[in-house]
């Protein structure tokens, strides 16, 4: 991410999703929200991350990629932080 560095890489995933939503591109910002929310949760940002994961769901589910949106709340339901905490994956 941006050679290490979070902050500019965050910055630039917010600005991406500011942008596609005040252009009303629906497919754009959905991939968007997806990508920073990995990018979150796999740095830590774990109730971040899920928030923009369901963000980007509500997002495909009103383009019509169904088929996206099923493959996502999969993604979603292992990164969910009450299953984290039961793998011990993330502290209490």
């Amino acid at each position: 991410y941006l050679e290490g560095d979070l902050e500019s890489a965050e910055s630039a995933y917010q600005a991406s999703i500011k942008s596609a939503h005040v252009h009303k591109f629906i497919p754009e910002e959905a991939l968007a929200c997806e990508l920073y929310g990995v990018f979150c949760v796999e740095n830590q940002m774990i109730d971040k991350g899920h928030i923009q994961l369901h963000l980007a769901l509500e997002k495909y589910r009103l383009w019509g990629a169904t088929n996206k949106a099923n493959q996502l709340q999969l993604f979603i339901d292992l990164v969910e932080p009450r299953y984290l905490q039961k793998l011990k994956l993330l502290e209490d």
